[in-house]
């Protein structure tokens, strides 16, 4: 329709009761129709029931089939469908094919709406009209040719690359489905379009294996990632296999590449010249390595960095300012780091609105579940570039250190009464808390050895207790001028010498940290200087001085109103005692402590003091007091190696106890094995009761039998033991099974319906049955029935 409310075609006027019309007469409508058709000949004739631009394809598509099926499923019953991603994401491609798959189906028409090179809002209308075949008319608007030429159609309109040119893509797709009533369209975009009626299709990276190499060598070959790699790999050296040898480099590489096609895409592209292992250690360097792309790729396309950076030029001033200073993180982060490091007068919006904007233009994802985010590792290295360039990188690690510093004061302030919620913040943002660490070190900061000590006590709570001492060692080197943080450091490097039985060292740096804390006048780090001598002495054997200090330890902590602290001092204390034989002393302590403990919300707190526990009852003749607390102590912390060896060798001596020697000493060898892959050692009292018992347990056995006893439960089986109380053998046709086959057979001997056993299993009850049905057949077996009673003869306990 006109401005002026005349006919499109001849321009007469328009009664006032039909100016919403675009002509006067049908007849005008049908001498434009076909002057649109006519024009539209050329096109047309190629094929009067289905029209298509789409572009043939020119490569394999791999992977994507559940998100092609949901996006056939969302195109059924919504017309706006916008596929939003990150660069480098594989939008486009998957836009292509699932148009593709609709051409084949019930539609008119599919049409390809390139707007990546398009610069100008004005530009989008007469795209489309070009993609359709229709020119502009002397006295018709180009909207109302485009739209008549759409009316009757059923046509999928596929806008490619709407970022840019956002409001236009809106308002023309918003006239698009109010006009044509059988016209749906497909967009890409790393924003939605943000009208109504649409559905957001979010498009990631594709699946990638896992790295762990004894998974690795079965499970990458069938990842969507690395069969992106090889086909594109064959494309460039047809004769390129995945050997053995490379499995591991190429799962690798798709894990570090996070599965994005682009980034797969352009690395495979240099296996002409270098070996898989050298393209997965360049990688490091993503944006330099990824740069070799098509010549007749947009320029975008091209490379990785040009890819980003057309994104990043599209944000505004307070959203690339956030972008760059979120750099600075390292893996994922929370709100409130995230406004300690973006608050600037440089940034007037509120972060979170910031930041919510940046989600919205993919450049960060959000975590499920949590007010978490995370940048792709690609973008952030861009936005680090972006970063050093403008000079902010020591303004905005100045704010990172502070924010650390100020989570790690505990550590000085109450050291035995750290919270659980500043440990996890810590964990979580570990990675960035490493990067820190490194700036500082770089500066010779005062913090440095405070944060490399939050640092540490994160690597020791992950199990790197060997790594948690070299980071100590190396800062303790450095020169400092804060007191109260080297005490801190050399507390905690005690500790964890001692944990690995290095009993001259830790005596060595528990001596200093006594001697520094007394001119300090700090009682909270005087108590924790208290307690890091005891333990030290409790694991060189000197069990009447450690019951000393831990005695001072436990005043202090009363007289301070620390109930973490006097839980941790109470176990303590209990665990010297049941050395010394104070075995009602041990019980009281322990007794006291288990609901502060509790009450603590942290596992490896709880699990130690279960463990203690159970010592306890053990040394008391008390048996099924101590199996139910190892074993809670098991549930409640999983097989964290500082935590699950006590309670394992526990187990261990009660099964020996009860006659059972095989159990006892595979017990013992898992928690010695996990002991083993952290250097951890028990103290001397706990060391020889169950190595006494496990000689015990030898005896009872003949020595092939004992030998093989001795073999450590493998993951699956510790876990199983863990949740169900399993217990599953090695023996005859078991043998052929593998871990998951014998947890399921032993949960059906232990009387479990499908049902149960699908709950346990975390499946479907379909998928209990299916797997049922494979074992009768694996093992010649007619009924459930029959497989239960087998399970039943070879499984103990």
């Amino acid at each position: 329709m006109t401005s002026t409310g005349r006919c499109a075609l001849c321009a007469g006027e328009l009664p006032v009761s039909e100016q919403r019309r675009s002509y006067c007469s049908n007849a005008c409508r049908q001498r434009a129709y076909r002057r649109r058709a006519t024009v539209a000949a050329p096109v047309s004739r190629q094929n009067p029931r289905v029209l298509s631009n789409l572009p043939a394809a020119r490569d394999t598509f791999v992977g994507r089939q559940q998100e092609l099926s949901k996006l056939d499923q969302l195109l059924r019953r919504h017309r706006l469908v916008t596929l939003v991603g990150s660069a480098g994401a594989g939008k486009t491609r998957l836009a292509l094919e699932a148009a593709g798959r609709l051409r084949r189906g019930r539609t008119d028409r599919v049409v390809l709406v390139e707007l990546g090179e398009i610069d100008e809002p004005g530009d989008v209308l007469p795209a489309l009209a070009s993609a359709l075949g229709v020119v502009a008319q002397p006295d018709e608007p180009l909207r109302d040719t485009v739209v008549e030429t759409l009316v009757n159609m059923r046509a999928v309109v596929v806008l490619d690359n709407c970022e840019h040119l956002l409001d236009a893509c809106a308002e023309l797709t918003d006239v698009l489905l109010n006009r044509c009533p059988g016209v749906r369209v497909l967009a890409t975009s790393r924003e939605a379009l943000w009208i109504t009626g649409e559905v957001s299709f979010p498009v990631g990276g594709l699946p990638v294996p896992s790295t762990d190499r004894d998974l690795v060598t079965t499970a990458a070959p069938r990842s969507e990632a690395v069969k992106l790699f090889v086909e594109r790999a064959r494309e460039r050296k047809p004769d390129f296999r995945l050997t053995p040898g490379d499995t591991a480099a190429v799962a690798l590489l798709c894990a570090r590449l996070e599965g994005m096609p682009l980034a797969i895409e352009l690395a495979a592209r240099w296996v002409q010249l270098l070996p898989v292992a050298d393209i997965c250690d360049r990688v490091d360097e993503p944006l330099e390595l990824l740069t070799r792309g098509c010549r007749k790729s947009p320029s975008r396309q091209r490379s990785l960095r040009e890819a980003i950076d057309w994104g990043y030029r599209l944000l505004a001033p307070d959203e690339q300012f956030a972008l760059r200073r979120l750099s600075v993180f390292d893996g994922g982060f929370d709100l409130a780091a995230a406004t300690e490091v973006c608050s600037s007068e440089r940034s007037a919006e509120p972060v979170l609105d910031v930041l919510s904007r940046l989600q919205a233009k993919s450049l960060l994802t959000a975590v499920a579940g949590a007010t978490r985010f995370r940048q792709l590792e690609t973008v952030r290295l861009h936005a680090r570039e972006k970063l050093v360039a403008a000079g902010e990188l020591d303004v905005a690690y100045e704010a990172l250190a502070r924010w650390f510093t100020d989570l790690a004061d505990v550590l000085v302030t109450a050291p035995l009464s750290v919270p659980a919620e500043v440990q996890r913040k810590l964990d979580d943002h570990v990675d960035s808390l490493l990067g820190t660490v490194e700036w500082a070190a770089g500066r010779s900061d005062e913090r440095l050895l405070l944060l490399t000590t939050a640092l540490a006590d994160c690597a020791a709570r992950s199990g790197r207790l060997g790594q948690a001492r070299v980071m100590l060692r190396d800062a303790l080197r450095r020169p400092s001028t804060r007191d109260d943080y080297r005490c801190v450091a050399l507390n905690h490097a005690a500790r964890f010498a001692a944990e690995q039985g290095d009993h001259a060292e830790a005596a060595e740096l528990s001596a200093e940290a006594a001697g520094l804390v007394r001119a300090l006048g700090l009682p909270a780090l005087l108590m924790s200087s208290r307690s890091t001598l005891a333990a030290v002495q409790q694991s060189s054997g000197e069990w009447e001085a450690s019951v000393r200090n831990n005695t001072e330890c436990l005043r202090v902590a009363e007289l301070l109103g620390e109930p973490l602290a006097r839980a941790k001092c109470l176990v303590d204390l209990a665990r010297t005692s049941v050395s010394l034989g104070r075995h009602d002393r041990a019980q009281s302590n322990v007794m006291k402590a288990l609901p502060i403990s509790r009450a603590s919300g942290m596992p490896a707190r709880i699990a130690s003091a279960l463990n203690t526990r159970g010592v306890v009852a053990l040394v008391r003749g008390e048996l099924e007091e101590a199996e139910h607390a190892f074993r809670e102590a098991l549930r409640m912390d999983g097989i964290n190696p500082l935590t699950a060896p006590d309670a394992l060798e526990g187990l261990a001596v009660v099964a020996l106890t009860r006659g059972r020697a095989e159990r006892a000493l595979r017990l013992e060898a898992t928690g010695r094995a996990l002991r083993r892959s952290v250097g951890v050692v028990p103290d001397p009292f706990w060391a020889g009761k169950v190595a006494g018992a496990m000689r015990t347990a030898r005896l009872m056995l003949p020595a092939a039998c004992a030998d093989a006893a001795s073999t450590p439960l493998t993951a699956a089986e510790t876990e199983a033991f863990i949740q169900d109380d399993v217990w599953l053998d090695r023996t005859a046709a078991g043998e052929a099974l593998d871990d998951g086959e014998r947890r399921v057979i032993a949960l059906i001997a232990s009387g479990l319906t499908n049902q149960q056993i699908a709950n346990r299993l975390g499946v479907s009850v379909r998928t209990v049955a299916a797997r049922l049905q494979r074992l009768r057949e694996k093992l010649g077996l007619r009924s459930r029935e029959d497989l239960a009673a087998w399970g039943a003869e070879r499984a103990i306990g």
